[in-house]
């Protein structure tokens, strides 16, 4: 940690732009001339191609709560974005590719891949038509709720993702109302030792459908009621599988929507939610829903960030039906110079089975600092710690990492 201040200080000593006074936007959100790429405009499309290759040091790379192997893994994630400039209607196209290679643990190798495009119709001026699709293979997370401490490697799938909107405005009141369809095609797990986890049971479909009625109140603040239906239907049925797993449920929440000029922007929810499923041997999982996302300017070079989450969330593991996740997180930005921004993030998560004996609790907590060159590279450092703590003993598991990135946008 004491390199990691002195490469600060110099940056600070050595650069000669000085932060901005600048209030009613986040700082990590800020884009500066000189340090903000510009994209290579083609017609009346901008392209946006990047890449970031990091070096990061993990202590705990199969997330192990015993017999920690520690290794170094190299992450080269191209990305290009080709999006439209026009005066109304938009269209967007994204390529992501993310290849990990580690230094000795080559089981963990992997390349995650993403396609996806978004649009949006301008049908009249108060009424909007936006889709939006998505194609990919990724990669679980070895510490991720679901993952078997015998897996040989990580577990892959495929994702599907599909969704269509339409927002009407009518003076003061608007209705929001979303569909969405994702599959997930997962594949099997070699064990340690040999043999396969099949996963045939964790494939399924998710059909999503919103509503929200919103009014605005003054200004930029927007009150709003919203219902949220689900359908989650699982590829495998009794007798192939010992339980059927497909639900279907609800979450009614009332919210506000704000911007209070240069002090604070953001969204905040509270409400119900339940799933029910079609197994008779599960219960309802039922609680309360809420949801907020708010940025405070604290200072012109200080932004405050909170976030909370909940949802009801599906599993495999053992007898349990589902499991609610509820999730709180603080960060702060702080811009130094314009083209040193510095950041800390903590986060807890708590994760309860139900019909299980099973809870998890989850810390991270995480620090960076990214310095911007020009308009082409920057350079990052960053520092993090992970904690799952498990009423099953060997689900717990800790991990430290180290790393830094360059990152080169045109």
């Amino acid at each position: 940690m004491a390199a990691f201040g002195s490469v600060a200080a110099a940056m600070i000593l050595n650069s000669s732009v000085y932060a901005e006074d600048i209030r009613g936007q986040g700082v990590a959100e800020r884009q500066y001339d000189g340090y903000t790429a510009q994209g290579v405009r083609v017609g009346s499309f901008v392209l946006r191609p990047s890449l970031t290759v990091s070096e990061t040091y993990d202590s705990n790379v199969f997330a192990s709560d015993t017999g920690e192997v520690s290794d170094f893994v190299t992450e080269i994630n191209p990305n290009v974005v080709f999006e439209s400039d026009w005066a109304s209607h938009s269209l967007r196209l994204e390529a992501d590719l993310e290849q990990s290679l580690y230094a000795s643990a080559g089981s963990e190798d992997a390349t995650d891949w993403t396609l996806g495009a978004s649009g949006g119709v301008d049908v009249l001026r108060d009424t909007q038509v936006r889709v939006g699709l998505l194609y990919g293979a990724l990669t679980v997370n070895r510490g991720g709720p679901e993952e078997v401490g015998s897996a040989a490697e990580p577990t892959k799938y495929k994702i599907f993702d599909g969704s269509i909107g339409l927002t009407q405005r009518i003076n003061r009141l608007s209705v929001d109302v979303d569909a969405g369809y994702t599959d997930l095609d997962f594949d099997d797990t070699p064990l340690i030792g040999g043999g396969l986890d099949e996963n045939d049971d964790r494939d399924r479909s998710v059909l999503e459908t919103a509503v929200q009625v919103g009014y605005q109140l003054v200004g930029d603040t927007i009150v709003f009621l919203r219902g949220t239906y689900n359908e989650r239907d699982y590829d495998l049925d009794t007798p192939a599988v010992a339980v059927n797993r497909d639900s279907d449920g609800y979450e009614i929440v009332a919210g506000a929507s704000f911007e209070l000029g240069s002090l604070a922007t953001g969204e905040v929810f509270a409400g119900y939610q339940e799933q029910s499923f079609d197994d008779p041997s599960f219960s309802p999982v039922s609680g309360v829903a809420y949801g907020a996302s708010v940025d405070w300017y604290v200072t012109p070079l200080t932004t405050l960030r909170f976030s909370a989450d909940t949802a009801i969330e599906d599993t495999t593991s053992g007898g349990a039906s589902a499991f609610q996740r509820q999730t709180l997180g603080v960060g702060v930005d702080h811009e130094f110079l314009r083209n040193l921004v510095a950041s800390l993030d903590l986060d807890y998560t708590e994760e309860d089975f139900a019909g299980s004996v099973r809870k998890d609790e989850i810390y991270g907590v995480a620090v960076g600092i990214d310095y911007l060159i020009d308009q082409v590279f920057s350079i990052g450092v960053f520092v993090g710690y992970d904690e799952r703590d498990s009423s099953i003993a060997d689900l717990s598991f800790s991990r430290e990492v180290v790393g830094v990135r360059l990152r080169s946008a045109l």
